[in-house]
């Protein structure tokens, strides 16, 4: 028996949520599979229309090298660089903000700095199309090491939810991907940081930190009293606000309503639901006008 929860936590538990709404429990003529999608659309959708999420990662600089791809280094799903910037360690002992510029600037106001001695950086620039950071002057021996730290946003990750194929006290694997399910990322770490909760069967109720996620295996690591099994229907938690949360099933249920043109009413009413709760949630999320960041310098 499934435990009872708020409505909203989880990926599963808003699934539940949308098929109850619809009036079908089981899957005939909506599928899981698009039901998910939608949600997660709808998570995408909010993230796009309010603040997106920030998280800092740090590199390792290297001794001469002037260029780093956030790829690379955790920071692939990076946007834009945040209104926090871009601090650097100065020596190992001192951090200090790092000034904006663009390699056209450079160009113009520094020309030949791409050969310019290796010293302690003090301007960063950002291409986002490559996704990659440059630092100038470009970092010497004594400035070598994991002393970069970069602010950015992102957009949260496609969430998985399903019945586990397997579990422990500290690890649970997703099931392989099917065509009635979305396929589990098989990109290293693309879970990490994310909640997984477990919705129904063993361990239900139980909610953990997923701190790592191998692709290959589908494995995730997390920490559980009650370690999950072949019957904990699981789902992951959005890392949007919880205030947020409640957005993903009515925008889902605008589009679940509307296949198939057989009931564009219903639809437009969770639409017009989803659109009115956005706004509130925005209205709630915006900085102080007194605080407002310029954001445009960083692109």
């Amino acid at each position: 028996m499934s435990q009872s929860h708020n409505i909203g936590e989880n990926l599963y538990e808003q699934l539940i949520f949308v098929r109850k709404t619809l009036n079908e429990t089981t899957a005939s003529f909506w599928s899981d599979l698009e039901i998910l999608n939608a949600l997660n659309k709808g998570q995408q959708y909010i993230a796009r229309k309010a603040t997106p999420l920030t998280k800092k990662v740090t590199v390792t600089t290297v001794a001469s090298t002037q260029e780093y791809a956030l790829r690379d280094n955790s920071f692939g799903d990076i946007i834009d660089i945040s209104e926090d910037g871009v601090s650097f360690k100065i020596n190992g002992t001192t951090y200090i903000p790092l000034t904006f510029t663009s390699k056209k600037e450079l160009s113009l106001k520094t020309p030949g700095w791409r050969s310019a001695a290796a010293s302690t950086p003090q301007k960063y620039y950002y291409d986002k199309a490559s996704k990659t950071i440059g630092l100038y002057p470009k970092p010497n021996s004594s400035n070598a090491g994991a002393y970069l730290d970069i602010f950015g946003y992102y957009y949260p990750p496609v969430l998985h939810a399903g019945t586990a194929a397997s579990g422990a006290t500290t690890t649970v694997t997703l099931p392989a991907g099917s065509a009635t399910l979305p396929y589990p990322s098989v990109t290293d770490d693309y879970y990490n940081g994310i909640y997984i909760e477990i919705y129904g069967g063993t361990g239900a109720g139980q909610r953990s930190k997923i701190t790592d996620y191998v692709g290959s295996t589908r494995t995730c690591t997390a920490t559980f009293t009650t370690a999950p099994d072949s019957t904990s229907t699981y789902g992951m938690v959005s890392p949007m606000p919880e205030a947020a949360h409640y957005l993903m099933p009515l925008y889902a249920l605008s589009c679940q309503w509307k296949k198939s043109g057989s009931r564009t009413t219903l639809g437009d009413f969770y639409w017009k639901q989803f659109l009115s709760g956005l706004a509130l949630f925005i209205g709630e999320n915006e900085d102080d006008p007194d605080e407002e960041i310029v954001r445009e310098s960083y692109r």
